[in-house]
């Protein structure tokens, strides 16, 4: 998480807080300063777990070997049992159990195996022992899950990109909100000298959150060293992109919409402007009543089996 940076002078921010008109301001300067932050390395960004990367840098290589993964797996007690509770998931239902990391490995394959460790990647962004951070990620790491899964298989149908890409761009589409909340946190508590003590208003907090969240993403991304389609989801996901009508972002986008049309979502969301989000989507990606419906069918169960 974010370590103290010079976000704004206090005096800045009390000038623009209590204004709701005020709160786009607001969040432009956050999101200046964050980046800005980021550019000078006075930004500390999440860097993925070293077993995680450990692993994925195996994968990324032409002789890897599913024995050698699997015991550097072993050495994280936490990612085992996550990586043996997924093998054993309605997933892959129907297959005989097995008991062993390396069967698990073995069962999942090179690609389920890379979006896994991303996974558990995002999953330890995604955690707080704040509680004012820890619900929204805890709610953010299941809607995550749930677009990731809902991209993947939007993807599979439309022939739009390579599955797999679509579900790491719905993973990580919201990946820069607990990274901006926990900085906001931070000038809240610089400011305060309290952990308890609540200044920025709730509802100006989540829409500085909600609104400025991308590029941190993106960041991120880029700093994991993630494909490219992977980030223009993230950069992308905030509109329909009528231009390029398969594009990741249009593909993330709808079936963030969907997953929020499921409760499956943070913050408060508008009703009617979902379900405009939900048409111009599918009239964009030649999505149907039908295919909508199975594609979340059984959601929640379905982010519940990939949750450790």
């Amino acid at each position: 998480m974010p370590k103290s940076i010079p976000l704004l002078h206090p005096s800045a921010l009390v000038a623009l807080q209590g204004e709701a008109a005020l709160t786009s301001e607001m969040a432009t300067r956050v999101e200046e300063s964050v980046l800005s932050a980021i550019e000078r390395n006075e930004l500390e960004l999440p860097t993925l777990p070293l077993v995680a990367a450990r692993a994925l840098a195996m994968l990324g290589r032409d002789d890897y070997s599913f024995p050698q993964i699997a015991t550097l797996i072993e050495t994280d007690p936490i990612v085992a049992a996550r990586l043996v509770r997924l093998a054993h998931s309605v997933v892959f239902a129907g297959l005989s159990r097995f008991d062993s990391v390396l069967t698990c490995v073995t069962r999942l394959g090179a690609e389920e195996l890379r979006l896994f460790l991303v996974e558990v990647a995002v999953h330890h962004v995604l955690e707080s022992r704040d509680p004012c951070i820890a619900q929204m990620c805890r709610d953010l790491w299941q809607h995550s899950l749930a677009v990731a899964i809902v991209s993947r298989d939007l993807a599979s149908v439309v022939h739009a990109l390579h599955p797999d890409s679509a579900y790491l761009g719905g993973l990580l589409h919201d990946v820069g909100r607990p990274v901006l909340a926990a900085t906001l946190l931070d000038a809240e508590q610089r400011l305060l000298g309290s952990r308890t003590q609540r200044w920025i208003m709730p509802s100006a907090w989540l829409a500085i959150i909600s609104g400025k969240h991308r590029s941190v993403g993106v960041a991120i991304a880029r700093k994991w060293g993630l494909p490219d389609p992977v980030t223009h989801a993230i950069r992308d996901s905030a509109d329909y992109d009528t231009g390029d009508r398969f594009s990741t972002g249009n593909v993330v986008l709808l079936a963030d919409t969907l997953a929020k049309r499921e409760g499956i979502f943070v913050g408060p969301i508008n009703a009617e402007e979902l379900e405009q989000r939900v048409s111009q989507g599918k009239e964009l990606l030649s999505v149907d009543d039908a295919l909508v419906e199975r594609l979340v069918a059984d959601l929640p169960a379905r982010v519940a089996s990939r949750i450790g």
